[in-house]
Order: structure tokens, then C-alpha cells, then sequence
């Protein structure tokens, strides 16, 4: 998978599609590195959240979240962390953050009363914090090999340009943002999704499995669960995102 160069100075590799992606370290520095390089990050491209202090407390709990349940044995690769843009509820942006890391399974994070003290509450205080917007999902690897499989944990949060309103949008001509999209999911190890014309419509199928459509600047799809979705091409990674999700999904059921 080709690396993008580094944003703005800072270590992380920056995707077309616009997501941020950083390796993190496996020791106990993993949660102060990730809170200093989210924080870079935002300032770099000029982007505010409302709450920089519970940003960094929930940035904190994904990575400690990694270090006590997914940490890589010495042959796996390590965790990643991923920051992207998308649009939110009421015409808003979010901010995504997600921790990636290579153990399939979901482990909710248990504490002891010490852990009470020295580290909160956990991925409830991401519950409480992000409103409920968080989550886990199947996923894959973004700066390792594209056939590393794992999850991703998130949340997302209101997010604002300091200046320049909001972000730039991508191109809408349905025939390029479509060949974006394929080249995006190619890149994660999602291949097997081919192009065709629907009626004059811009398509990517993988028979009986997942259908794509993108027409009026809009990205459309059906998986083979019966699950639907909707975006807008300004939307592409997120759109990327729950392709690879589905997909992923989908292998897991067989």
C-alpha cells in the first residue's frame, strides 16, 4: 500500500480520502503520544473541538483501551491511530478518532478499583462524553499490510475550522469520485468490488455481496445482509470506512 507523506511535519501518513493515520507505541507512553499527536494534528490543519480536555481523556482511554487488551505480540503489527473528518448531525462536522489494533474480538475494558483511580472510568467515559457516539467495528489495517485484520474503536466529536469555514469538498463528478472510492478501498485489501454502468449510473458490485451507486454527488449502497447506507461523496472516507466494515462482516459470517 503506497504510505502518504507525513502531515504538516508531524509523523502521520495522510490518506486521499483525508484520514490521518499514526502508528502508536506498545508500552505505557502509548496514551500520552496519542493526546500530543491529536493535539498537533489539530492544530496543523486548524481545526477546534469544544472541549480540547475531554478530547484528550477520550484519546487516552482508546489507547490505553489498546495497550490493556490488543497489545501486538513481537510477529503483529503494532496499533494505529486514525483521525478523519466527516459530516455529522445538523450540518456539523465531526471529528472521528479510532484506534485500530489487530485482536478481532471485542474485550470491553474491566477495571479494578485501582484502575478506578488511576485511569477513570474507562470506555464509559467515552460513552458519557461523546454523547453515545462511539463504537467498535471489524476493520483493517491502514499502514501496514492492507490484509492485517482487526478492529477499529471510535468516537467522534463536533469539530470546527478556526478559519476558512468548513472543508473543502470533493469532486462530485460521480465517474472520478467513484474511481477515488475503488482506489481508497483497493488500498485497505477490498478488491474485489468491480466497475460497471447501471442505466447510466456509475456502479461497483461484487455479486450477491455488495452493491455500490454513486449518483447526484451521493454514494449509495446494499450489502448482501440487507443493510443500507447513504453519504455524500464529501464523505468518501467515511464511506470507505463502512464499505470495509461490511466487508469484513461479511467474510466473519462466511
Amino acid at each position: 500500500m503506497t504510505k502518504a507523506a507525513p502531515v504538516c511535519g508531524n509523523p502521520w501518513n495522510l490518506e486521499h480520502g483525508g484520514c490521518a493515520a499514526l502508528s502508536l507505541p506498545a508500552d505505557e507512553s502509548i496514551a500520552a503520544v496519542a493526546r500530543a499527536q491529536v493535539r498537533g494534528l489539530l492544530n496543523s490543519l486548524g481545526l477546534a473541538v469544544h472541549n480540547v480536555h475531554d478530547l484528550a481523556v477520550m484519546v487516552s482511554e482508546l489507547a490505553t483501551n489498546v495497550l490493556q487488551h490488543a497489545t501486538a505480540g513481537p510477529d503483529v503489527p503494532g496499533a494505529e491511530l486514525w483521525v478523519y473528518q466527516r459530516g455529522g448531525e445538523c450540518g456539523r462536522d465531526e471529528l472521528v478518532v479510532k484506534a485500530f489494533d489487530t485482536v478481532r474480538q471485542w474485550h470491553p475494558r474491566t477495571h479494578t478499583p485501582d484502575d478506578l483511580l488511576e485511569h477513570g472510568r474507562g470506555l464509559q467515559l467515552i460513552e458519557i462524553l461523546a454523547n453515545g457516539r462511539w463504537g467498535h467495528h471489524p476493520s483493517r489495517s491502514r499502514l501496514s499490510s492492507p490484509s492485517v485484520r482487526g478492529k477499529a474503536t471510535w468516537f467522534a466529536v463536533p469539530v470546527s475550522r478556526a478559519s476558512h469555514g468548513r472543508r473543502h469538498p470533493a469532486p462530485v463528478d460521480e465517474p472520478h469520485a467513484m474511481r477515488n472510492l475503488q482506489a481508497l478501498l483497493v488500498q485497505r485489501g477490498v478488491d474485489r468490488l468491480a466497475p460497471r454502468e447501471e442505466l447510466g449510473v456509475t456502479v461497483l458490485s461484487s455479486p450477491g455481496d455488495l452493491t455500490v451507486w454513486c449518483e447526484t454527488s451521493t454514494f449509495r449502497w446494499c450489502a448482501r445482509s440487507g443493510e443500507t447506507g447513504k453519504l455524500p461523496v464529501t464523505d468518501i472516507t467515511e464511506v470507505c470506512e463502512q464499505l470495509v466494515r461490511l466487508h469484513e462482516a461479511m467474510d466473519d459470517r462466511g
